[in-house]
């Protein structure tokens, strides 16, 4: 990004450059006291809005200041070089002329957004569920609130013609900020909160079960013959309500009941979001410092500690969930090396023990190269083992010809970087996409030498019940 810090004076020359670049962007930055998400989500129920979480640090914002969209590559755009125009774009974007409030803390919001799990084109069985949702979308927010332990911060930012002087763009916005803030601390005292999740009226199983056995037996052949060492197939399930469900209602209800998992939200228009709670990331990028994580093999959390302890002890030594987690770390592993960054030595998966299921992990750290961009690490690492299979080429074939539905984003990377090439992505698990009053939801299991189609099936029941129980449905008819 090109960064336009002059002293106050010198704003108006800077708009005057930035004028014969056909504008420029402005930001005002202000401190905000502590508050929690539901109150800058109950401000802006329809429009473009989104939110991410890792850990304490979470990120919510609305509207947009610009847009990446992979649509406008034009019919001549290969879907599968998606991510390098992204970032193509992105640096167009950030290398625009910039005014910043010196009087402020001078953040800059990041884009936010996502790109579809699979660079090919699948029909859908309903033309236009994901048309919201392309090959890629990011967003530049024009609000946005960014809290972790050390505070929150409010930023707003805008586009300005090129003969509005830097002075005026930034007292606009700041203007505008101070608003938005006192909006704020007062939704924050009140506690608003979004509303409750309509109720479900029908439910449709898009793959039975004698189909998900049929995909199961198929990807076990494959594995007999050596094609393919796992394979994650997916299981997707409509949920109609009685209107169409606010989706920061729904976001909430998996933020309180799942505060370990990552959290997004992408929502486009009222009725078109795409929202989940995924237990794990593809990676985090923070200067040269890169973390990613492992995630394969699970078992049901136990109704008590000591059934609980003893499931746990089954899924470290069950034979079949080792081999499935091994081939998720040995595809990262080597996908990393091929980018020259050395994971060094692994450690022994542990367990990731979430509210109802819980999984083998092992987390890897490790030093790339100067000037590396997360979105590099992201095309090399996904898809992963974990959401796509091993070896991938084969995997993928398997899950073209064996899935009726398209996945559009579901198992796809969802995050959000910035102009330095830090950032952050998780695979869209735990997920759901709505089209107006209609939610389909979205769960898989890796199959691997050993898999058992009910067992699969009965793994995929568990994971749903992370959006399920955000939505008020205790069970599935």
């Amino acid at each position: 990004m090109k960064t336009v810090e002059p002293s106050r004076g010198e704003r108006r020359s800077d708009a005057a450059q930035a004028e014969r670049a056909g504008g420029y962007f402005a930001s005002v930055t202000l401190r905000l006291p502590s508050l929690e998400p539901e109150a800058v989500l109950v401000t802006t129920p329809v429009g473009m809005r989104g939110f991410w979480q890792s850990g304490p640090h979470w990120i919510a914002h609305a509207g947009a200041a610009a847009e990446i969209d992979s649509r406008e590559g034009g019919s001549g755009l290969p879907r599968s070089h998606v991510n390098a125009w992204v970032r193509k774009r992105a640096e167009r974007l950030f290398a625009e002329p910039w005014v910043l409030d010196l009087d402020g803390e001078s953040r800059r919001p990041r884009l936010h957004g996502g790109f579809a799990f699979d660079p090919r084109p699948c029909a859908d069985r309903e033309p236009g569920f994901w048309e919201a949702f392309p090959g890629a979308r990011f967003v530049l927010p024009a609000y946005e609130v960014e809290a972790d332990g050390r505070g929150a911060w409010l930023t707003v930012t805008r586009r300005f013609a090129a003969d509005i002087p830097g002075d005026q763009a930034i007292d606009r916005l700041r203007r505008r900020a101070t608003r938005t803030r006192e909006q704020l601390v007062e939704l924050e005292r009140r506690g608003a909160v979004p509303g409750p999740v309509p109720q479900a009226t029908a439910f449709e199983e898009l793959v039975d079960r004698e189909r998900w056995r049929r995909g199961v037996d198929r990807i076990l052949a494959g594995i007999r013959a050596g094609q393919v060492r796992k394979t994650a197939l997916a299981r997707p399930l409509d949920i109609t309500f009685a209107e169409p469900p606010d989706s920061a209602g729904v976001l909430c209800a998996l933020r309180t009941a799942n505060p370990l998992a990552h959290l997004y939200l992408m929502q486009f228009a009222r009725d078109r979001f795409f929202v989940g709670a995924a237990p794990e990331l593809i990676g985090s990028l923070r200067g040269r410092r890169f973390r990613t994580m492992a995630v394969g093999g699970s078992t049901p959390r136990g109704a008590d500690p000591a059934s609980d302890t003893w499931l746990g002890r089954q899924l470290l030594d069950s034979r079949k969930n080792r081999e499935e987690h091994l081939i998720v770390v040995e595809d990262i592993v080597e996908r990393l090396r091929e980018l020259g960054v050395d994971a060094g030595e692994i450690p022994d998966p542990a367990l990731l023990r979430l509210p109802r299921i819980q999984h083998l992990r092992t987390d890897l750290e490790a030093e790339t190269p100067s000037g590396t961009h997360v979105l590099s690490l992201v095309e090399a690492l996904h898809p992963t083992a974990a959401v796509c299979g091993h070896p991938r080429p084969e995997a993928l074939r398997l899950l073209r010809a064996g899935e009726p539905l398209g996945r559009g984003w579901y198992a796809g990377p969802v995050g959000w970087f910035d102009d330095r090439g830090d950032g952050e992505f998780a695979p869209a698990l735990r997920c759901g996409v709505a089209r107006g009053p209609l939610l389909r939801l979205y769960a898989g299991a890796g199959i691997v030498k050993g898999s058992w189609a009910p067992a699969e099936w009965g793994e995929t029941q568990v994971k749903l019940q992370t959006m399920l129980a955000a939505l008020g449905v205790a069970r599935v008819p």
